[in-house]
Formats: structure tokens, C-alpha cells, sequence
């Protein structure tokens, strides 16, 4: 158990502050001082299947019906990798005559988008039962290749050697047209579908829960703020705790960081800001103080290894120096000029960086554009859990070809 002391700090300009936590929040959350792997570890708990790269939740569906239409002819390497960009080149110009643009997967790139909608969802697919194949795209086109035209079902449904079957078998038939024209709203048999998809491959999971609740998401900026924590099954409300008081206590180091590099680029205005920013964040700290004072770290420590993530010692330590230090810390002053966290953070660029560091290394700070992973930790809330919560729990309506 760990025990921080808070004392008052002087008010700063409240309103400059929040606007520029509002400037760094939105896309800002690069993994600068090595922390993704217990950010990782409580995005999958919290919200498995989900990946910052996916859009809205309709492409659970349309992956699968694209790769459905493959045809033996097409089992080729050459042709299955032509006609599933073929497909999905097809379903983004459906999209665009459907009215849709927020979301579309290739939207301003056309068909020369790199990162195709079966690679940003390949994984989420498997991990919530929908695939059923334990391969990547080219072990599928492989496994079609090896099955041949024996390679179906009495349904017509693609099953492998072993006879099982490579999507799961309760998955809709997808609208007629819908390659014509067609738009991310679902249908209620869809978002039944796909909510029983979630509650069955995780259904002690946060997002299991929240999709039970059915409360469509506001515009909040954290799952705990949508729902708080002691308002969850003793499990859940744990892991949120956690994963809230892990995200704001870092959050400072982020942004210390990003101070540093201000100060040595000798921009005014950025040191300003970002002093600001840590005043901010000192104040909703100390406005937590009882709650932080009394979170049991060895817990935190416990739950990621039952989690199976691989904490290499030294980002073990320096959470654990960081964390200490400034729980002891009086005032927002002494983590500003505090000597030996500034050495802490240095070193930890420098080990994760090496060459590539920008403290010290005035080549790398000229290519600084004045913030680096200064947004906090919201594990894929923002992106795309809210919006696919939304797309969920929101009355199906207006759908084409439905």
C-alpha cells in the first residue's frame, strides 16, 4: 500500500489550461516512455477485440461477408490477395454512396488504402469468435488453397481440413445489395449478433457489461466517466480503479517529458504550456487524494501478471520511482524542478530510444512538432469503443438494404 500527500497549489488560468489539455488529448497518445504494454494489457482486459486502428463496429460484419464470397478460383495466392482488395474497394465505394464518410477505411486514399479493413479487424474477429481459423489472411488463402472445392459445408459455409468450420456458424446473411450501396447503421438482429459475440468470448470484460447496460455513451473522455467505478461488479470496478489511477498518475510523466523538450528547444510558449498542463494535472490529482492514497500497487502488479503481461523490469521501475516520487512530492514546484526525475525520464528515453532520443540531441528535437504521447491513457475509449458502443446500443434505424 502506498500513501500520497497533497497541499494546495495555486489557482493558474483555469480556461488556458483546459484548452490546452483539450489541444493534446485528442490524438496524442504515443507510446514515449514505453508504457503500452500495461496500456495494452488494460485496453484487452477492458475491452478485448478492439484496436485504436478500427473504425465502426458494422466491419465485424463486412469482413466476414466479403470473405464468405471467395470463390474456389480465387484460392489462389496471387488472385485471393487481387480479389479481396477487389471486395473491399467494393464495400468502400457501397459505403460512399450509402452517405457515409466518418469511418470509411480508404475514404480519402481510394483504392490504394494500405491498411485494408480485413487487417484491422483480423484479430478482434478471432478474439471474439466470429473467425474461427487460428491463422492470419495468408494462413486462410493457404487452408482454402490445401481444402479445395471439398472445403465447404452442406450449408456452402468455407470449413477447414479438420472439417470445422472458419466463421462461426450463428452469422448473418448480409443484406441484398449491400455491395451497392450500404452504411454503418445495424440492423437488431445484427447488434444482437454481435453484442452475444462480445458476452459469450468475454463476458466479464467491461465492454460485456456496458453493452448489458445499454446506456448509449456521451461524449466523455474516459470509461469512468461513463460509468464510475463503484458502480461496477467488484471485479470490473478493481480494474477500473486501477487502470483510472494508473493513467492519471503517468499522465504527469508524459508531460514533464514533454516540458523537457520545450525547455531545450527554448520555446516560450511551449514551456508555458506545458507548466500549465502539469498544474492542471497536479490539481485533478490532489482533488483524488484519498482514492490515490489508498490504491494498493502490489494489486496493480498482481493483476497484469494473472493477465499474463510481460513488464520488463526496468519499465516496472521506473513506474515504480515516478509513482513514489511523486507521492511525496508537497508542491507542483518540486516535480517541475525536481533533478532526479528529470534524470529518470532522460534515461528512460534513452534506453527505449537510443540514437533516436531527442533530450541531448539537438538533430532529433529539430523534428519534435511540440508534442509527443502528451494525451493520457483512455485505452481505446475514444477510439473506437465509444463510438462502437454507440453503434451497439443505439435503436437500429435507417439502414439501406437492411
Amino acid at each position: 500500500m502506498s500513501t500520497f500527500a497533497w497541499l494546495d497549489f495555486s489557482d493558474r488560468d483555469r480556461k488556458r489550461a483546459l484548452d490546452a489539455v483539450d489541444l493534446f488529448h485528442e490524438d496524442d497518445t504515443r507510446d514515449e516512455l514505453g508504457l503500452g504494454v500495461i496500456r495494452d494489457a488494460f485496453a484487452d482486459r477492458l475491452f478485448p477485440g478492439t484496436s485504436t486502428i478500427q473504425t465502426r463496429v458494422r466491419y465485424f460484419l463486412f469482413v466476414p461477408w466479403l470473405f464468405r464470397m471467395l470463390k474456389p478460383a480465387e484460392r489462389d495466392p496471387e488472385r485471393f490477395a487481387r480479389r479481396t482488395r477487389q471486395l473491399q474497394d467494393q464495400l468502400r465505394r457501397s459505403l460512399m454512396k450509402g452517405g457515409e464518410s466518418l469511418g470509411v477505411i480508404g475514404y480519402r486514399a481510394g483504392g490504394n488504402v494500405q491498411r485494408l479493413p480485413s487487417s484491422v479487424y483480423w484479430q478482434g474477429l478471432r478474439r471474439l469468435g466470429v473467425l474461427r481459423f487460428n491463422g492470419s489472411e495468408t494462413d486462410y488463402a493457404r487452408e482454402l488453397r490445401l481444402g479445395g472445392e471439398a472445403l465447404r459445408n452442406d450449408d456452402g459455409e468455407p470449413v477447414t481440413k479438420a472439417g470445422r468450420s472458419l466463421w462461426d456458424s450463428q452469422l448473418s446473411e448480409p443484406p441484398d445489395g449491400w455491395l451497392d450501396v450500404t452504411n454503418f447503421s445495424l440492423s437488431r438482429q445484427e447488434c444482437g449478433y454481435l453484442a452475444d459475440r462480445v458476452s459469450f468470448a468475454a463476458p466479464k470484460s467491461l465492454l460485456a457489461y456496458l453493452l448489458h447496460l445499454a446506456i448509449p455513451p456521451s461524449d466523455t473522455n474516459f470509461a469512468w466517466e461513463h460509468v464510475p467505478a463503484a458502480e461496477l461488479p467488484p471485479p470490473l470496478g478493481e480494474e477500473l480503479d486501477h487502470a483510472r489511477n494508473f493513467s492519471e498518475t503517468v499522465h504527469g510523466a508524459s508531460l514533464l517529458y514533454n516540458l523537457m523538450l520545450a525547455r531545450e528547444k527554448e520555446s516560450d510558449d511551449l514551456v508555458e504550456r506545458y507548466e500549465e498542463l502539469l498544474a492542471e494535472w497536479w490539481k485533478e490529482l490532489k482533488q483524488r487524494s484519498d482514492d490515490l492514497g489508498r490504491w494498493n500497487r502490489s494489486r496493480l502488479w498482481s493483476l497484469l501478471a494473472a493477465w499474463q503481461a510481460r513488464v520488463p523490469p526496468p519499465t516496472h521501475n521506473f513506474i515504480e520511482t515516478w509513482l513514489s516520487a511523486i507521492g511525496k512530492a508537497r508542491r507542483i514546484e518540486a516535480i517541475l524542478s525536481d533533478r532526479g526525475l528529470h534524470d529518470l525520464i532522460c534515461e528512460r528515453e534513452r534506453f527505449l530510444k537510443r540514437a533516436r532520443a531527442r533530450l541531448g540531441n539537438p538533430r532529433a528535437l529539430d523534428l519534435w512538432n511540440g508534442r509527443s504521447g502528451a494525451g493520457q491513457l483512455d485505452y481505446r475509449w475514444g477510439r473506437p469503443v465509444r463510438q462502437m458502443l454507440g453503434d451497439l446500443i443505439r435503436k437500429p434505424a435507417g439502414q439501406l438494404n437492411a
